[in-house]
C-alpha cells in the first residue's frame, strides 16, 4: 500500500522532535492541518438522527457491544445474535425485531428443524445470504469464543423458519480469528450458479495480527430450507492484495460492493482501548481487478467504530454509490481534537474512489423537549444500511441506517436502537436547500425531513501531540506501515490540580533554602528574622496550594478511556501516581509538621547528672580587695573524717589532675597547701572566695582524646617545684624547670606505663570564635532526613507526570528548578549553612577545617625573672598569667552531652594506693628508684611572698 506523503513525513517526527520540539508542535499543526485534505464540496444527503428506543416493545435484548447485525425485508425482521454483555461474557442468543410492528421477540423452535444454534460469540464476520429461493439467510463467520479462543466455524439462520444450522466447510480455509474486516454487500446479486461471497481480510487470533492484504473470498452455495436443513456449503480461496500489509483490531469496516474498506482501529493484540486507536485506512479491491487505494486521514482516529456504505440511490447524485458512512466508536480527547464532532453525531463521509473525506453534522432528534439529541460516542456498536426507510408509515422518504447497542465512554452497555435517515436530497457546503418540507425538526419514526440541515466541518481532526512512527519489524502484532500515536493516561484531572500541586512542590524548595539561610552558620550564631519570616510565608502558600491540588484532584478525577466494563468504577486512587501521590502529601504535609510540632512542645532533654556520695559546700562569696577582708570572710568548717564511699580511678594526665575531654564539673574549687597535710585534726585548706562560680570547661590542657585530633591536650608548666607530683618530677624533670633535670649526654628515662606522650602544639587554645558544626540529635537528625526524603519523592513525582503527561517546557523548567535547590542546598552547606546540620559536618570533616583559631602570640609576662638569681620560685613569663585556669573567653552554658569514653568526667580520681599498705608502698619506690637514675635534690623550705603588704 502506498503512503501519503502526509505519513512520510510523519516517519521523520521522533528524530526532528529531539531537537525541535518546541518548533515541531507548531510544525506538525499546520503540516496536518494543510496535508490533511478535507472536502466541503462533496454532495451529502440531508441527514438527521432518531432514537426509536422508546417506540420499542416485546423481548428487549440486553446490553451488548459487537453483535452481528442482518436484515431480511421480505420479512421485516432484524436479526441480533451474539455480542458481548455488560459482564464481558460472550452470549449465544438471538434476538428480532420486526420493523413493521417495531417488536422484539425471540425464535420460536420448531420440533422438525435443527434445534441447534451456534456457540457463543462476539467481533464476528456477518452478511446477509440472499439467492433466489435457495437461501434467505444470516451468515456468521469466526470470532472470539467464551473462552477467548478465536473460532473458524460458520452458520447460517433462516429468515424463514427461524432456525440455525452449521455450513459444511471445505478444509484449507485460514486461521481462526476474530475482528476481521469484510462482510458482504446484499446488493451485489447471486451468479448464475446461486453463489455468493463474503469477503475476510486481517483480524485476530489474540496472539497473532493477520494483514488485510491478505484477503480470504468465502463462497456459498447449496439451499437452506425448513426441509432441508443441512444442505449449505462454503470454501475458502485466499489471494494477497498489495504490497505492504497493514493491521487492524476493533476497526470499522464493511464492503462495498467487492472492496473491503477499513478504518482506524489499533495495530497491536495488547491493550487494546482507544489510545491505541489509529489512522489505520484500508481499501482493497478483491473483485475482477484487484487493487488497492491511498486514502488521506481526516477524521479522529475511532476505536471500535461502525461503518456502513451510503444507501441511498436517486438519479440526481451517482456520488451516493461510492460513499461510506464512519459512524459513532470512541477515541482519545486527550491526543485528538475533533472539534467537539462526535459529541454532535458526526458521520464522516469517504468517497472510495477520489479518498476524500467529508466531515458532516446531522441534524439531532428533537424528541419531547424540542432540544436536538445526538448518540453519544460509543464503541462496538453495530450497523446496517438499507436503500429504503427500515421503518415508519413512508419508506420511500429516505434510506435508514440502523445502529444498535455499544458501549459509551463512561463503560455502560446499551441496548439502544438509533436510526440514520438519509432523505431524498442531495446538499452541498454551497446549496444547504435540498427542497425538503418546511417546519420544524421531527421525531419519530414517521419523520419526514422538515427542518432537516447539516452542517459541513472545515477541518480535519488534528492531533495534539507529536505522532510518532512504529519502526519496521517482523513481530506481528504491530504495523510496519502506519503511524501509531504514544496513548496517554487512562485518567486525567482539573488544570487547576496540575498546576497548584506543582507550584507547591515548587514553593518549598525556595522556603527550604531560606529556612537554611536564616539559621545560624558556623561563621555567625545570629539568625536572620527577615528569612525567617520570608520562608514561612512562603511556606504557608505552598502548604495551601498542596491542599487545593489534593482536594481538586478526587473532585475532577474523570476516564480517559471508554472502554470500561459496567462493573468496573473508577476507584478512588486508579493510578500509581495517585497513590504515591497521596502517600507523599500525607508524608510530607501531614507526618512532618505534626512531628515538628511534637518536637517542639517536647523537648528532648537528659536527666542532669548527680554526684553521689558528696556534699556541696557552698562558701560565702566577699567582694573585697583587701587582705584582712579575704581572710575575716574564711570561716572555719568541720568535715567529717570518713573515707569515700568507694574507690576512684586513677586518672594519668599532664599537668596534674586532669579530665576526660569534654566534660565539666560544677564542684568547688578547694585546694590544700603542704602543710595542712601534717596538722592534727579535721581541718580545711585555703579557698579562692572571691572568685565568681562557674562550671569547668575542658581546656586544652587537659588529657588527649583519642580520636579528635581537635581535643589534644598539652603539658603545663608548673608554678613551683612543688605543685608537682614526686612521679611526675621523676618522669620529667624539664617539665619543672628544676635543677634536677636530665643532664646532657644522661639516659632520657622512658614513658611511664600507662601515659601518653602527645605533644602539643599551644596551651590553653583559646575557644573558635564562631560556633562550630555539629550533628543534629538523632530524633532531629531522622526528622529532616524524613523530611528531605519527602521532597525528594515529590520532586520526581512531578517530573515523571510533567513528562508524560505535560508539556516538554514545563518538564524543563521544573528540573532545572529541582536541579538548582540542590545546588544550593550543597553551596550553603559549604559555606556552614546551618551549622547544626548532617550535610554541613560531613562537608566541614571532607574539607578538614580547623575548628580552632590560630594561637594568639604570647604577651611578656607582668614581672620579668631576677637576673641576680635570688628568686627561689620562677613567675610565669607566658600569656596565660599566674593562674593556671582562666577564664573562657565566652560565658559557659551547662552541657550535660560533655562526656569522655569511659562515662562522665568527674573531677575525683581513685586512688589505687589506698588499698596498699606501707611495707608494700617503699618496696614499690625502692624498686622505682633502682630503676632509674636518681637525682637528690634539695630544695629550700618555701616562702609565701606578700606583694600587697599595705
Amino acid at each position: 500500500m502506498h503512503l501519503t506523503l502526509e505519513r512520510t513525513r510523519m516517519a521523520f517526527l521522533p528524530f526532528r522532535t529531539a531537537r525541535f520540539i518546541a518548533f515541531l508542535h507548531l510544525f506538525t499543526w499546520f503540516s496536518q492541518s494543510r496535508a490533511q485534505s478535507i472536502s466541503t464540496n462533496t454532495p451529502v444527503p440531508p441527514l438527521q438522527w432518531l432514537n426509536i428506543t422508546g417506540l420499542l416493545q416485546g423481548s428487549v435484548p440486553p446490553p451488548l457491544k459487537y453483535a452481528s447485525i442482518g436484515y431480511d425485508d421480505s420479512s421485516r425482521n432484524l436479526i441480533i445474535f451474539g455480542g458481548e454483555s455488560s459482564s464481558g461474557i460472550p452470549t449465544s442468543q438471538t434476538f428480532l425485531l420486526n420493523l413493521a410492528t417495531n417488536q422484539w421477540s425471540t425464535p420460536s423452535t420448531q420440533p422438525d428443524l435443527p434445534q441447534s444454534s451456534p456457540p457463543a460469540r462476539y467481533m464476528a464476520i456477518s452478511g446477509d445470504d440472499f439467492s433466489s429461493s435457495y437461501r434467505n439467510a444470516h451468515l456468521v463467520i469466526g470470532g472470539k469464543g467464551t473462552s477467548g479462543q478465536a473460532l473458524s466455524d460458520a452458520w447460517e439462520f433462516d429468515y424463514i423458519s427461524q432456525f440455525w444450522s452449521e455450513v459444511n466447510v471445505s478444509p484449507g480455509g485460514p486461521q481462526p480469528r476474530w475482528s476481521a474486516s469484510g462482510g458482504r454487500d446484499y446488493r451485489v446479486l447471486a451468479n448464475a450458479a446461486s453463489n455468493t461471497t463474503f469477503y475476510m481480510a486481517g483480524g485476530t487470533d489474540g496472539t497473532t495480527l493477520f494483514p488485510v492484504t491478505d484477503v480470504w473470498e468465502f463462497t456459498v452455495n447449496g439451499t437452506l430450507s425448513s426441509n432441508l436443513p443441512n444442505s449449505t456449503f462454503g470454501s475458502w480461496t485466499s489471494q494477497t492484495i498489495g504490497s505492504t500489509p497493514g493491521y487492524s483490531t476493533n476497526q470499522a469496516s464493511t464492503v462495498l460492493g467487492t472492496s473491503v474498506v477499513s478504518v482506524s482501529g489499533c495495530n497491536t493484540t495488547t491493550g487494546t482501548n482507544d489510545n491505541c486507536a489509529n489512522r489505520n485506512e484500508y481499501v482493497i479491491s478483491a473483485g475482477s481487478t484487484p487493487g488497492e487505494i491511498a486514502l488521506s486521514a481526516c477524521p479522529a482516529p475511532r476505536y471500535g467504530a461502525a461503518m456502513v456504505f451510503n444507501s441511498l440511490s436517486i438519479p440526481s447524485s451517482s456520488n451516493f454509490q461510492t460513499q461510506v458512512f464512519l459512524l459513532l466508536g470512541t477515541f482519545n480527547s486527550s491526543v485528538w481534537d475533533d472539534q467537539g464532532g462526535l459529541q454532535k453525531g458526526e458521520v464522516a463521509v469517504l468517497d472510495i474512489e477520489t479518498g476524500g473525506w467529508s466531515r458532516v453534522l446531522p441534524a439531532g432528534d428533537p424528541g419531547t423537549t424540542g432540544v436536538p439529541a445526538y448518540p453519544s460516542p460509543r464503541e462496538g456498536a453495530v450497523a446496517l444500511s438499507f436503500s429504503e426507510a427500515l421503518v415508519g408509515s413512508d419508506r420511500q422518504v429516505g434510506a435508514d441506517t440502523i445502529v444498535f447497542g455499544g458501549e459509551d465512554e463512561n463503560g455502560n452497555y446499551l441496548n439502544e436502537i438509533w436510526i440514520l435517515r438519509a432523505y431524498n436530497g442531495t446538499i452541498t457546503s454551497s446549496n444547504a436547500s435540498w427542497g425538503g418540507p418546511s417546519g420544524d425538526l421531527q421525531t419519530g419514526i414517521n419523520a419526514n425531513g422538515a427542518g432537516v440541515t447539516i452542517q459541513y466541518m472545515t477541518q480535519c481532526a488534528v492531533s495534539l501531540i507529536t505522532p510518532t512512527s512504529s519502526a519496521p519489524s517482523g513481530s506481528t502484532t504491530s504495523s510496519p506501515n502506519s503511524p501509531s500515536y504514544p496513548t496517554s493516561s487512562t485518567y486525567d484531572v482539573s488544570f487547576v490540580h496540575k498546576l497548584s500541586a506543582s507550584l507547591s512542590v515548587a514553593l518549598i524548595l525556595p522556603a527550604t533554602l531560606l529556612t537554611r539561610l536564616a539559621l545560624p552558620s558556623t561563621r555567625s550564631a545570629e539568625r536572620t528574622s527577615l528569612f525567617i519570616y520570608l520562608s514561612s510565608f512562603i511556606a504557608v502558600a505552598a502548604y495551601g496550594l498542596g491542599v487545593v491540588g489534593l482536594v481538586v484532584s478526587f473532585t475532577s478525577i474523570r476516564s480517559n478511556v471508554s472502554v470500561v466494563k459496567r462493573a468496573t468504577s473508577i476507584s478512588t486512587l486508579p493510578t500509581s501516581h495517585s497513590i504515591a501521590g497521596l502517600t507523599l502529601f500525607v508524608g510530607l504535609y501531614v507526618v512532618v509538621p505534626v512531628l515538628y510540632l511534637l518536637a517542639a512542645c517536647i523537648p528532648c532533654t537528659l536527666p542532669k547528672k548527680g554526684i553521689k556520695g558528696t556534699t556541696e559546700v557552698a562558701p560565702s562569696r566577699a567582694n573585697s580587695v583587701d587582705t584582712a577582708e579575704k581572710l575575716a570572710s574564711v570561716q572555719q568548717t568541720q568535715r567529717p573524717l570518713s573515707s569515700p564511699t568507694s574507690h576512684r580511678a586513677r586518672l594519668h594526665s599532664w599537668g596534674g589532675s586532669s579530665f576526660w575531654l569534654g566534660g565539666r564539673s560544677t564542684e568547688g574549687r578547694a585546694s590544700t597547701d603542704s602543710g595542712s597535710m601534717h596538722s592534727s585534726g579535721p581541718q580545711r585548706g585555703f579557698e579562692v572566695l572571691n572568685r565568681p562560680a562557674r562550671t569547668r570547661r575542658a581546656s586544652s590542657n587537659g588529657a588527649t582524646h583519642l580520636n579528635m585530633e581537635s581535643y589534644q591536650r598539652v603539658p603545663i608548666t608548673p608554678r613551683s617545684f612543688g605543685d608537682v607530683d614526686w612521679f611526675a618530677r621523676r618522669h620529667s624533670p624539664s617539665a619543672t624547670n628544676s635543677p634536677d633535670a636530665t643532664p646532657q649526654g644522661a639516659r632520657v628515662p622512658g614513658s611511664m606505663p600507662n601515659t601518653a606522650d602527645i605533644p602539643s602544639g599551644g596551651v590553653l587554645l583559646p575557644p573558635p570564635s564562631r560556633p562550630t558544626c555539629e550533628l543534629p540529635s538523632i530524633p532531629e537528625l531522622c526528622l529532616r532526613i524524613l523530611f528531605h526524603a519527602f521532597i525528594l519523592g515529590l520532586c520526581i513525582l512531578s517530573l515523571v507526570a510533567l513528562w508524560y503527561h505535560g508539556s516538554m517546557s514545563f518538564f524543563a523548567v521544573f528540573l532545572v528548578w529541582t536541579v538548582l535547590f540542590y545546588i544550593m542546598l550543597f553551596v550553603l552547606a559549604w559555606r556552614g549553612r546551618p551549622a547544626r546540620s548532617l550535610l554541613t559536618t560531613v562537608l566541614v570533616r571532607l574539607r578538614a577545617e580547623p575548628s580552632h583559631a590560630a594561637i594568639p602570640p604570647s604577651s611578656p609576662g607582668s614581672r620579668p625573672l631576677s637576673m641576680a638569681g635570688t628568686e627561689q620560685y620562677l613567675f610565669p613569663t607566658d600569656a596565660r598569667g599566674p593562674y593556671l585556669h582562666h577564664p573562657p573567653y565566652r560565658a559557659a552554658a551547662p552541657d550535660d552531652f560533655s562526656m569522655n569514653l569511659m562515662g562522665p568526667r568527674s573531677v575525683e580520681t581513685d586512688d589505687d594506693d589506698d588499698d596498699i599498705d606501707e611495707v608494700t608502698r617503699q618496696r614499690q619506690i625502692e624498686e622505682e628508684m633502682g630503676r632509674r637514675e636518681v637525682s637528690i635534690v634539695t630544695v629550700p623550705k618555701r616562702r609565701l611572698w606578700v606583694t600587697n603588704p599595705s
